[in-house]
């Protein structure tokens, strides 16, 4: 068991966050073993407790240790699959449940830190930076379509020169702005969740390992090397960090990594600087960069990916020429924190939510998407555990194929593909 990265989240976790819970000391019993504690696993362990389970949570490391407390902080609504897509693959009466689930994860996010006053500095606005003419064109027609057939309220589309004041940089044909979207701090968010669920009753290990799980008809046996926790039903949250624990999982769940620096203070989201308004943002290219303002005035940025788990040795100089590209201002800006974070992508970008067996349920792949859909795919898995399984039936049917090559190939597979869209990023 380790400390959390040293992040700017990390660095700035309000006191009284960062506390270890014991690790599991012995065989244990309970209604719900949850296996992950990230978004998803925390919140399933809120919901789930609060509607009266027994709940035990265990984490390998910590809570929030992995992708839930490194990640970009942003809140996209919706999923990486545009309304008209849904139509035409799985049909309107869906897309119209997916509509909806798109606004329910919104609006659950933002009940729990009003709710329980977290202090994770929610902010509204979200920018979708485009790089070309046609990036653009396609915000312009996924909005008109979801607007007619749908009725969803459109974001509002910036011209160029809109676009180069509100972010602070030119080098964009135009911009999309969702005032719904925003950014938040994660690891105080995740944090403060789990201290939720535990007021609700639900038990949390840091520190231990899952090493296999036995489902059969009458319970499930998670073992541990610190004994075995037995239950009715398990849930796998572990998202990128999974891999062993059930095939049909990782066949269709791949980790990859990604990076991001924390600048020193230089006035960031505040007037007269970058992202003057306060937005976060990202770009349209395939390896995709994001970026926001945090409350002291540093830019987070993330650029560069890697498919794999490994991080490369100096991270800071992997992300930089991303930001000089961006901002060429700040190519010798002093960076304060420099991490890396494993999250969990699936081939088409949609997550993976669906009962695997009758006692087995997972939620991950949430492709870069997991600060908003993760802790409502906790909500829909407690609820249908404990009363209502109608969401998580909607979930299912997203398709959610096999990556070609098996567990042994897809990774260096995938790397060549990807290799071809960073190159085509690069020469436009």
């Amino acid at each position: 068991m380790s400390g959390h990265t040293s992040s700017w989240y990390a660095a700035s976790l309000p006191e009284g966050l960062d506390r270890l819970r014991d690790p599991l000391a012995g065989d244990a019993a309970c209604d719900v073993c949850i296996v992950g504690a990230g978004f998803a696993g925390v919140s399933a362990a809120y919901h789930l407790s609060k509607a009266g389970q027994r709940v035990i949570l265990l984490d390998a490391e910590r809570v929030g240790w992995g992708a839930s407390g490194r990640n970009g902080g942003q809140l996209h609504p919706g999923f990486r699959q545009d309304l008209q897509w849904f139509t035409e693959t799985i049909g309107e009466s869906f897309a119209v449940k997916i509509r909806d689930a798109g606004y329910a994860a919104l609006s659950h996010i933002d009940a729990l830190i009003k709710e329980h006053q977290i202090p994770c500095d929610r902010t509204h606005g979200l920018i979708t930076a485009c790089r070309k003419t046609r990036d653009l064109e396609e915000e312009v027609e996924a909005a008109a379509y979801a607007q007619e057939r749908f009725g969803v309220a459109p974001p509002d589309f910036l011209s160029q020169s809109e676009t180069e004041t509100a972010l602070g940089t030119d080098g964009h044909v135009g911009g999309v702005r969702d005032k719904d979207g925003g950014h938040i701090h994660p690891l105080t968010f995740v944090t403060a969740l789990a201290d939720a669920a535990e007021a609700h009753g639900a038990v949390i290990h840091d520190g231990t390992q899952v090493s296999g799980i036995d489902a059969n008809d009458l319970r499930v046996e998670v073992k541990t090397a610190r004994g075995i926790v037995r239950a009715q039903q398990v849930v796998l949250t572990g998202n990128g960090y999974m891999r062993g624990l059930n095939k049909d999982t990782d066949a269709r769940v791949l980790p990859i990594t990604n990076f991001i620096v924390a600048t020193k203070p230089i006035g960031a989201g505040q007037e007269g600087g970058i992202l003057p308004d306060g937005d976060a943002a990202s770009d349209t290219r395939f390896v995709v960069r994001y970026w926001r303002p945090t409350p002291d005035g540093r830019l987070l940025f993330g650029g560069g990916e890697k498919f794999s788990h490994a991080f490369p040795k100096d991270i800071e100089a992997f992300v930089r020429p991303h930001l000089a590209e961006m901002y060429p201002a700040l190519k010798d800006v002093e960076i304060d924190h420099a991490w890396g974070g494993t999250l969990a992508i699936t081939q088409n970008r949609l997550p993976l939510i669906r009962r695997l067996a009758p006692r087995v349920t997972v939620a991950a792949g949430f492709s870069g998407q997991g600060v908003i859909n993760a802790p409502f795919a906790g909500k829909i898995i407690a609820d249908a555990l404990t009363h209502d399984p109608a969401l998580l039936d909607v979930m299912a049917r997203l398709p959610c194929p096999t990556f070609p090559g098996g567990t042994a190939l897809r990774g260096p597979i995938l790397f060549l593909a990807m290799s071809y869209f960073a190159l085509m990023d690069r020469i436009g």
